[in-house]
């Protein structure tokens, strides 16, 4: 994340791009693709105004607060983006979770199979059929589902690739994820 200031009619501190650095930080919280932020610092005469606008892929957000000191107003624009910041995710997985509107929900389909059928003469015995629904998910709530269903794999449509992945506990303890190809 690239945080670029600017001040107009006034020197900004030090400590005031710290602040705001570490004030703007904190949105990488609530979405993790975040490219730059401009901040722009104004003071006419007693108010002192401060406009942040983030860019993301695809959507920009916007805030423009005022108070007596510029500190107060980066953390009022802070907040505003927050909360705007938090809308717009909310609306991002109401709308993954939705079936499509066709009316078709993705499936996947697991088979249970003998293991003492494997490798004999007669081929291979299926003992059950699953279907299981591929959610919409990005691949940390993806490993967080998996643990929570006590699984060692999930497929799961990536909302950030927009691809059909398949993420697995390994056997060091670490996670993997393998994306497909086009």
């Amino acid at each position: 994340m690239i945080i670029t200031t600017t001040a107009r009619h006034f020197e900004s501190s030090p400590e005031l791009v710290e602040h705001i650095e570490e004030r703007i930080g904190r949105l990488k919280r609530y979405f993790d693709h975040i490219l730059n932020v401009d901040v722009i610092m104004d003071v006419q005469k007693f108010r002192h105004i401060a406009e942040v606008n983030v860019h993301v892929n695809g959507h920009d957000f916007t805030a423009k607060e005022e108070s007596e000191d510029m500190y107060g107003s980066i953390d009022l624009s802070a907040k505003s983006l927050e909360r705007q910041i938090k809308k717009f995710k909310e609306k991002m997985i109401d709308n993954h979770h939705h079936p499509k509107k066709n009316g078709i929900k993705p499936f996947s389909a697991e088979k249970i199979i003998k293991a003492e059928s494997v490798g004999s003469e007669g081929g291979i015995d299926v003992l059950e059929h699953i279907n299981h629904e591929i959610t919409h998910l990005s691949v940390e709530e993806a490993i967080i589902s998996m643990l929570d269903r006590e699984k060692d794999f999930l497929l799961f449509n990536n909302t950030e690739s927009g691809k059909l992945n398949f993420v697995y506990k390994r056997s060091d303890g670490h996670y993997g994820v393998i994306d497909s190809l086009d």
